[in-house]
């Protein structure tokens, strides 16, 4: 192997008008996906089994990833092509009025369910924990993972 002379160096003069065209520009890759994430959305729910836990509510934090099809011919700056956190934050909240959920596995599914709602959804992974149930433990919960079926 030849020696470097630095000919092949990084080069950063019009290095981000060319990011900027290429990204513009259908590369050609193949993965179509892109992640969206929520972390440590917290929200007031009505959970739990226990007879201490019903009829109140417990702080639980939510963190979730969704997988979302890339649209055809790229985002072009239009928030109507991409995916909203905001519709699903806000459906997470609307969640926390409908009743009492016995399971924190409840909850993740239903939370999982709102993310695929959105056709352009292919997986989503869902933590819930409830923040204020263990004095030596920050939080106590569980993940889960769905996918789209095709």
């Amino acid at each position: 192997m030849a020696p470097d002379d630095g000919r092949n160096a990084y080069q950063p003069d019009g290095e981000p008008e060319r990011i900027a065209a290429s990204a513009r520009a259908d590369t050609g890759a193949i993965d179509d996906l892109y992640i969206v994430r929520v972390r440590g959305l917290v929200v007031d729910f009505r959970i739990g089994v226990y007879a201490h836990e019903q009829g109140v509510t417990q702080r639980v934090r939510i963190d979730l990833t969704v997988e979302v099809a890339r649209p055809d011919g790229g985002f072009q700056e239009d928030h109507r092509r991409v995916y909203c956190y905001d519709r699903l934050t806000k459906g997470i909240r609307k969640l926390a009025g409908g009743g009492h959920v016995r399971l924190v596995e409840t909850l993740a599914d239903r939370v999982a369910e709102l993310a695929l709602a959105d056709p352009r959804a292919r997986r989503a992974e869902v933590t819930v924990e409830k923040l204020d149930i263990m004095p030596d433990a920050e939080g106590v919960g569980v993940t889960v993972s769905r996918s789209r079926q095709t």
